[in-house]
């Protein structure tokens, strides 16, 4: 915080403002208090807001003698510190509300699941490769679901949000106990370590998927924080196709079909949000797009369709990347067509 010297009148507005806030602070911090049956919980809350009461008030007192004497560096730099706790017992406050406490205990469980990944033992299982294939499978999508159940949630209620960050951290820790079993029964050192690397990559994207969702919760209206997210949820989908594609020995165009169906279903949460520019395509540009990706879908099934009768694996895996391709790319310029920004354009 700066001290304009001698601008009493901005210190004296900015002054008033906090005390309204505080005082806004204060009635918000009742009614979560009031709604929440932990007590644990409500002690929290309260204290945390408290202690932002007690730094803010002691801001006002350094800002004042900052004012009387503002040539003296010292009590600037005492407003400077004072300053930066008042920003922390902030971001104090906010996590202790409920949920985000629940996304931070998520995010806790993926920390501690993912130290799994530094030991060099596996798990042991006498199943074969095979099942434990199917199972990572199931898993992925599971992981893949409850992503996107983040994504919706943070836009609903604190119980929403709570519900889905419990499941995305149960979800992740089956997916990375799945993971490293497959690992321990590939004898192949590069595919071990492509594996773990994986998942690794998974632990990453999902700590920030859930950051993403936090922020989204504590401040919905706050600029970009909705695009940050969908685009966490989406890196989400492709470390998880990644590590499937080190993962899979089945049949050729199986993983390319499961891709798909990952990509295509993470698409759904771009249209629950389609008030929200997603590309900088015009309206028109958007019509030129549905016109090209609906040619290359048609195209696509009935190369699938074709190719899967003749058992042309390698056309057919082509077909059902365009399939995907397009049936993504038509949702995004069906998004973006209905946009404020779009419609402005025209």
């Amino acid at each position: 915080m700066v001290i304009f010297h001698g601008n009493e009148n901005y210190v004296g507005v900015a002054a008033r403002d906090t005390a309204n806030a505080l005082r806004v602070l204060t009635e918000a911090t009742r009614s979560v208090a009031s709604t929440s049956e932990d007590i644990k919980v409500r002690r929290q809350v309260i204290d945390s807001a408290r202690d932002v009461i007690d730094k803010s008030t002691h801001l006002l007192e350094e800002t004042k003698r900052a004012m009387n004497d503002p040539e003296n560096p010292e009590n600037q730099a005492r407003l400077n510190q004072v300053a930066k706790a008042v920003s922390s017992a902030l971001n104090s406050c906010v996590n202790a509300l409920p949920r985000q406490r629940d996304v931070d205990n998520a995010i806790r469980q993926i920390t501690d699941s993912s130290q799994e990944l530094a030991s060099t033992k596996y798990p042991s299982t006498d199943r074969t490769f095979q099942e434990i294939q199917i199972e990572n499978n199931n898993a992925a999508v599971n992981l893949n679901q409850a992503a996107s159940d983040i994504v919706t949630a943070s836009r609903g209620t604190p119980k929403q949000l709570a519900e889905s960050s419990r499941e995305y951290s149960s979800s992740y820790s089956e997916f990375i106990k799945s993971g490293l079993t497959m690992a321990g029964l590939s004898k192949d050192g590069d595919t071990q370590n492509q594996i773990v690397g994986g998942l690794k990559n998974v632990s990453m994207v999902s700590s920030k998927l859930l950051l993403a969702a936090k922020s989204v919760s504590a401040d919905p209206n706050a600029p970009n924080t909705k695009n940050l997210l969908s685009q966490a949820a989406r890196a989400v989908t492709e470390s998880i196709n990644q590590l499937i594609n080190v993962c899979t020995v089945s049949a050729p165009g199986q993983k390319e079909c499961d891709n798909a169906l990952r990509q295509i279903q993470m698409m759904k949460s771009m249209l629950e949000s389609a008030n929200e520019p997603v590309t900088d395509l015009s309206y028109f540009e958007c019509l030129d797009s549905v016109m090209e990706k609906s040619k290359l879908l048609g195209d696509s099934m009935t190369g699938i369709t074709d190719h899967a009768k003749k058992g042309d694996l390698e056309n057919f895996c082509d077909s059902v990347g365009n399939f995907s391709t397009s049936v993504c790319g038509l949702t995004e310029a069906a998004s973006q067509i209905w946009t404020p920004r779009s419609v402005v354009t025209v």
